[in-house]
């Protein structure tokens, strides 16, 4: 790269070459756009590029992917051709991929089929699923490492935002990832690439998602997945690249964005067991403790509001009769109200977040002149984010020990087995719209695994989800905008999702608890009429 080149020069090439890697035959013809009326995944099913029995792999979830595999019902070769195809349809309708690697996936596919021949046995996980997004290392991240040895088949990597501090996936690099169910939205942020291409069965799951502050779960929320962020000390960190390695006060987790319940065990468990890597140093010792789903009444606590930022009338509504539908099931539910000011806590979240102030990563944008998206500056402005000195960082750390000290309290107090919680204040987050972060980073604040289950039979509704005109916004940057911004027909057909809260290193618990509640939620039969 000439050091004189511009930033849009090296986009326009970048994007280019992610095209031009996509074979003839998985082309679809200029001008084809995907609109709220005709989705992308409608024109996937209608481009006549994928065959019957592709359409019907790729729609399959990871386990079922993984059983008829292991049974030699479907090759390795069938199962990621399939799901290159569709890869490559899906990037060319909402833009969700830096790079695509048809022939090296192919060359692994065969290389396993052949293995299986002459052995009769599969690796213990093999699913075609995109790798990570940023610039490729010169070895293995601990979590890939895992799931290569596992027998996972690298199809790609996918977008996220500029500077990865953003819940809508953009970038003057990469430009703009769409929502899976409609190009007025984007696809959330900093797995969104991951997140829409999952939402499109371009892959059956994405299990390498990373989170620090909504990363794998507003991704996961905006597209209609199935997906979790676990304990992050559970989960192995070492290769991970980041702008500002060593910045540990709030640790990065690893987790899956997936389609069912089933698959979302399946990738945690290998996760944080990371077998192939028992002494991983930058976690705790691996163990995993099976907990069979409850059989006595739950006791799940409630949290309308975070007292910051009301969610949007759908996604309480959502939670009012997903409550309803557990207290009917002999569930006891109570309201849990936050034991602390969930603004002043996130006041330090961004504090922690940019200890430096974020030099590192304003020097990468002043490289090549290049302009920080909206999201990245108004988050900066708002949060007053400046390089700390060592007796503010110790502050700020010792601020964080207190709010959990706080919320161990208030857990303990309230006797409960989780929290439901929305994930976002809105179903989706509308281009380059400042969306507030604080349902998904005190989590990360506080180091709480939680689980993001879709809602599939919740259809907005303009009666019964209608703006409250006598709403009264709390006096802060965010809550205003957020029920200014709300319309019904807006959201129409947007899948809703909630988020569910677990104590920290119990994440099998918390996978039970949610295996209960989804089947509360999503009974047998539910079907979901949002894609």
């Amino acid at each position: 790269m000439s050091s004189a080149e511009s930033w849009q020069s090296i986009a326009a090439r970048a994007q280019k070459s992610v095209l031009d890697s996509i074979p003839t035959k998985w082309r679809l013809p200029p001008g084809t756009k995907a609109t709220r009326e005709n989705n992308a995944r409608q024109i996937i099913h209608e481009s006549g590029l994928l065959t019957a029995t592709q359409l019907e792999i790729t729609e399959l979830t990871a386990t079922d992917l993984l059983q008829r595999i292991s049974k030699g019902q479907l090759s390795c070769m069938e199962a990621t051709e399939a799901c290159l195809a569709r890869t490559a349809i899906a990037h060319q309708l909402v833009n969700c991929l830096v790079e695509f690697m048809p022939e090296e996936a192919l060359a692994k596919a065969k290389e396993l089929d052949a293995e299986f021949q002459k052995s009769g046995k599969r690796s213990p996980t093999r699913s075609p699923h995109p790798g990570s997004t940023t610039p490729p290392a010169s070895t293995d991240a601990s979590v890939v490492k895992v799931m290569r040895d596992a027998g996972a088949i690298f199809i790609a990597r996918t977008t996220m935002p500029q500077t990865g501090m953003a819940l809508e996936t953009v970038s003057n690099l990469w430009g703009r990832t769409l929502n899976a169910h409609n190009p007025a939205f984007g696809s959330g942020g900093s797995s969104g690439g991951e997140a829409a291409l999952t939402a499109l069965h371009g892959t059956p799951a994405s299990p390498l998602s990373t989170d620090i502050g909504g990363s794998i779960r507003a991704p996961a929320a905006f597209n209609g997945l199935y997906a979790m962020r676990p304990t992050s000390e559970r989960c192995p960190h070492l290769g991970g690249k980041t702008a500002a390695p060593g910045n540990v006060s709030i640790k990065v987790s690893a987790g899956p964005a997936c389609h069912s319940m089933e698959d979302l065990k399946l990738f945690v468990h290998l996760i944080l067991t990371h077998p192939t890597l028992p002494y991983e140093p930058t976690c705790c010792i691996p163990f995993w403790n099976e907990t069979p789903r409850p059989s006595a009444p739950l006791r799940i606590g409630i949290m309308l509001s975070d007292g910051v930022v009301d969610a949007h009338p759908p996604i309480q509504r959502a939670i009012r009769e997903t409550a309803a539908k557990l207290k009917a099931a002999g569930h006891d539910i109570c309201d849990f109200a936050p034991p602390f000011d969930f603004w002043e806590a996130a006041l330090t979240t961004w504090a922690l977040y940019f200890q430096t102030g974020a030099r590192e990563m304003r020097a990468v944008l002043a490289e090549t002149g290049e302009p920080p998206i909206k999201q990245f500056e108004h988050n900066f402005d708002v949060f007053k984010t400046k390089e700390l000195t060592v007796p503010e960082l110790f502050k700020r750390n010792v601020e964080q020990t207190a709010y959990k000290v706080a919320f161990q309290q208030a857990w303990d107090a309230a006797g409960v087995d989780c929290i439901v919680c929305p994930c976002a204040p809105a179903a989706g987050v509308p281009h380059d719209f400042p969306l507030w972060w604080g349902y998904t980073t005190i989590w990360n604040l506080l180091d709480y695994p939680s689980v993001v289950v879709p809602v599939k039979d919740l259809d907005l509704n303009p009666t019964q989800d209608a703006k409250d005109m006598g709403y009264r916004p709390r006096e802060n940057p965010f809550d205003k905008a957020n029920h200014e911004l709300y319309d019904p027909e807006l959201w129409k057909g947007h899948p809703v999702t909630l988020q569910l809260v677990g104590r920290p290193y119990r994440d099998e618990a918390l996978i039970a608890v949610s295996e209960v509640i989804d089947s509360v939620v999503n009974a047998p039969g539910t079907a979901s009429t949002h894609l």
